[in-house]
């Protein structure tokens, strides 16, 4: 009975081994690639410049006071302010003492010039009657009386302390006019180019004060700064490689703190401007994404994501980005599996996001493309669907 049984046992051993033995060859044998595919598909395609930005005040203000002591500052950081409020006054006593030591100036030189005027006209009088007391005179019995009038006349200019103006003399008189005239014309023009009182120009909050009651303003730095914290943008600086793909009324999409407010490019620097940076020198070009909805929680300063949408289509043929392939040339292929080969395709690429790509040449709707070829596929590869556990 025993050796009956253990000629069984081996019977039934040597059947499963024959009847699984083609299978293990086969499985041996089979030299086929596992592949996952994704079929080609006709949809919409958008392709988005993903970016950070800077929010910013679309009306901001930078008040430089002149370099006088503040009399008051009414308002400090983080107070709302209207147009017209006054926000801070300075001194202008200096100014205006200045103003007036130069019209006192002016007006004591063009004094002195009429007194220079009013001895030369005496002395020219004097010798007129001089001349015609001579001419009146002329009998030769009369010339001592002559000379006696003369010496009298010249006795009485003496006395009077008169000498002879010169026109020199004038001339100096008009050119310290001139001078005292040029320093009351600079007094007033001083006067009139400096602003008493900072006034605000819009309504606004404070976001800086550097200014103090009783300071010197202080020209290097803004005394004040006024924003208007409600009315926003998101400044965005582009690099070389993508200031070329964003243009004037682009749409966008501001993201922070989960929410996605909707954007408006609505302006870009016509040049571009080197920054430094942790790395060295960055050259950028500025644009400006207006944000068309009110979000409470958005500040001016903060950093956040953003969304340019730089070109949509709709019902094109597109494959995933994954499915392709480049080579040095520059040109693209995708693999598709038909009747479980890989047959090189060389396709034409329209719209591309970072997800998906058009495809214009090279593939038809329904064709089932190899994503993520390695380089072991080639033309003519034997492929397989993907099973569970087969790609890691």
């Amino acid at each position: 009975m025993k050796k009956k049984t253990i000629t069984w046992i081996v019977g039934i051993v040597a059947l499963g081994i024959i009847v699984s033995l083609p299978i293990i060859l086969g499985k041996k044998n089979d030299k086929s690639i596992s592949v996952k595919t994704s079929n080609v598909e006709i949809g919409n395609l958008s392709s988005y410049l993903n970016t950070t930005a800077t929010i910013k005040s679309k009306t901001i203000k930078e008040y430089y006071g002149p370099q006088l002591k503040a009399n008051e500052v009414n308002f400090k950081v983080g107070d709302s302010v209207k147009t017209g409020d006054i926000i801070v006054s300075y001194d202008i006593e200096d100014i205006n003492n200045a103003i007036k030591q130069a019209e006192i100036q002016y007006d004591n030189a063009v004094l002195q010039k009429q007194e220079l005027i009013n001895q030369k006209q005496s002395i020219e009088d004097k010798k007129a009657k001089d001349a015609e007391l001579k001419n009146s005179n002329k009998d030769l019995t009369n010339i001592d009386k002559v000379s006696e009038s003369q010496g009298a006349a010249m006795a009485l200019q003496s006395q009077s302390g008169l000498v002879e103006i010169s026109e020199e003399k004038i001339k100096q008189a008009d050119n310290a006019i001139n001078l005292a005239k040029i320093s009351l014309d600079s007094a007033k023009s001083k006067l009139s180019s400096i602003n008493s009182n900072i006034v605000a120009d819009f309504d606004g909050v404070i976001t800086a004060i550097n200014i103090t009651e009783g300071a010197i303003g202080n020209m290097t730095q803004p005394a004040v700064v006024v924003q208007d914290i409600y009315n926003l943008k998101a400044l965005v600086a582009l690099g070389k490689y993508d200031a070329s793909k964003v243009i004037v009324d682009q749409e966008a999409e501001i993201v922070i703190s989960g929410n996605r407010i909707k954007g408006k490019v609505v302006y870009i620097d016509p040049v571009a401007k080197k920054v430094q940076s942790a790395t060295g020198s960055d050259v950028i070009l500025n644009a400006d994404v207006d944000i068309l909805e009110k979000v409470e929680d958005i500040k001016p300063e903060f950093d956040v994501d953003i969304e340019i949408l730089l070109a949509k289509k709709e019902n094109i043929l597109k494959i995933p980005a994954e499915a392709i392939r480049s080579d040095k040339q520059g040109k693209n292929y995708a693999y598709i599996m038909v009747e479980n080969k890989a047959v090189e395709k060389l396709i034409k690429l329209g719209l591309q996001s970072d997800m998906e790509a058009e495809v214009m040449e090279g593939l038809d709707e329904g064709d089932t493309v190899i994503l993520n070829p390695t380089a072991a596929i080639k033309d003519g590869s034997l492929v397989k669907e993907a099973s569970v556990g087969d790609i890691k």
